[in-house]
């Protein structure tokens, strides 16, 4: 059932239009910023010589980037992609990085709308949410709760047992790790890192995930590097797939191309979030004032997630004909990655998954958190954390068929309230320096809403 709903409602053609169509708007209303300002989204971020610290209650712009790429670079990078390629074939690719493309502007224009819509808390401290904006595009406070409460639901789903369940998976097939002894250590962990809140995951991740990520690249390029007489005809194989009419299964809506796509977009969607307005979360929970930057901030998170990472691991993937293995992912990981590691090409990759895997269940609990604080105040907080802790051994030992579909379905539920959302607002969003350089105490001031702690 939760296959059918998935393949022919949430992820169907009509979405898949939606999408589309959102990305070329602001794609179009940014002039193809993700080509025709890259230079400039680079020196203006990663490259800028006046980088801004975090001032003890919110996030540097630095730690934003980290922190939301540690919700995205999780299993998506890994598992999904592997799937992806398994079952929609290397055209998935295609539309993976077609949906990135668009998702950059996406993300943007989200992110953009969520710092314009941000509040302030008594204690200084930002909060701001895809509700607050999807609630001021419907005029109706229950449209944001809505959308809170499918994200309160996600970051349970999506979030926290779909990362543990391939990490266990994963370490039980590298070491031999019983998943309930996999299951208990994460949660050790992420007690830790769910109760010291955005700060701790922002200092932690500020770490963590450029080393696990550069030594995770590297190992894609040397396998990509050793099968390079492969990489040519790969890349033909892509573009005939991804526009192939050929009918697999009911009719044109079963053609290659249609399965390449479905599976291309949704998994891609799941790694990078752009779309779903997750990552607006923690973008907006900076120090900095400078919406533009902020933006620029958040179309970096899916240039890296998936236009660099899931690029090369689809890459390392079909050039050693690893989408033949399996479907579950991981597998196919292990097989891609075996002519480099060898026997520990398990261990390479059940190491990447269980770091991947950690942090995005701690990105995605802040998530939950926000999202509960929208609906109900901080009152329900500690309850909130309990049950995702608790969620994590659930998510080690449950079927991983089961835990995918239910993460598409969250996915899709989460992005059907925001793209009408960001598509109503859309005349607020641009890529003009006058209207995006808004300083606190002026034009945010204006939007600004003081928002108890003691909510």
């Amino acid at each position: 059932m939760l296959q059918w709903l998935n393949d022919n409602i949430i992820w169907g053609a009509p979405m898949l239009v939606i999408y589309l169509l959102t990305g070329v708007i602001f794609s179009v209303k940014l002039k193809f910023a993700q080509v025709t300002r890259l230079k400039s989204i680079f020196s203006n971020t990663l490259f800028s010589k006046n980088k801004e610290s975090g001032d003890g209650k919110n996030l540097s712009p630095v730690q934003t980037l980290t922190s939301a790429l540690a919700t995205t670079l999780g299993t998506g990078n890994i598992v999904a992609v592997g799937a992806a390629v398994a079952i929609g074939g290397a055209g998935a690719v295609f539309w993976m990085l077609i949906s990135a493309f668009l998702g950059m502007a996406t993300c943007y224009g989200e992110n953009v709308l969520g710092m314009k819509y941000r509040q302030q808390r008594d204690d200084g401290s930002w909060f701001g949410g895809a509700f607050h904006y999807i609630s001021a595009a419907f005029g109706s406070p229950a449209a944001g709760k809505l959308y809170a409460f499918f994200c309160v639901i996600a970051s349970v789903g999506i979030g926290n047992m779909t990362q543990i369940n391939a990490m266990s998976e994963a370490l039980n097939g590298a070491f031999g790790i019983q998943p309930w002894i996999s299951g208990a250590a994460a949660t050790i962990l992420l007690i830790w890192l769910i109760f010291g809140g955005v700060r701790l995951l922002g200092k932690v991740t500020e770490k963590v995930i450029p080393v696990i990520s550069i030594l995770y690249v590297l190992g894609c390029l040397s396998v990509i590097i050793i099968n390079i007489n492969v990489l040519p005809h790969t890349f033909v194989r892509i573009f005939y797939e991804a526009f192939d009419l050929r009918a697999v299964s009911g009719g044109i809506f079963g053609s290659v191309m249609m399965k390449g796509m479905s599976w291309g977009f949704r998994r891609g969607i799941f790694s990078n979030e752009a779309g779903l307005g997750s990552s607006v979360m923690l973008n907006t929970a900076t120090c900095s004032d400078n919406v533009q930057r902020q933006g620029m901030w958040a179309m970096l998170q899916v240039f890296f997630d998936t236009i660099v990472m899931c690029t090369l691991t689809a890459l390392a993937l079909l050039v050693t004909g690893a989408d033949k293995v399996g479907t579950d992912g991981v597998s196919n990981a292990v097989y891609a990655f075996g002519g480099v590691f060898g026997s520990f090409s398990a261990g390479f990759v059940a190491i990447a998954i269980t770091v991947f895997a950690v942090t995005t269940a701690a990105g995605w609990s802040v998530y939950g958190t926000s999202s509960l604080e929208y609906i109900a105040g901080k009152r329900f907080r500690i309850l909130y954390l309990i049950i995702f802790a608790a969620a994590t051994m659930i998510g080690a030992t449950m079927k991983i068929e089961l835990v995918w579909q239910f993460s598409d379905l969250l996915n899709g539920l989460m992005a059907m309230p925001n793209l009408p959302a960001i598509l109503i607002l859309s005349r607020e969003v641009s890529w003009s320096d006058a209207e995006m350089m808004m300083k606190r105490g002026k034009k945010i001031k204006k939007r600004k809403e003081t928002v108890s702690t003691q909510a």
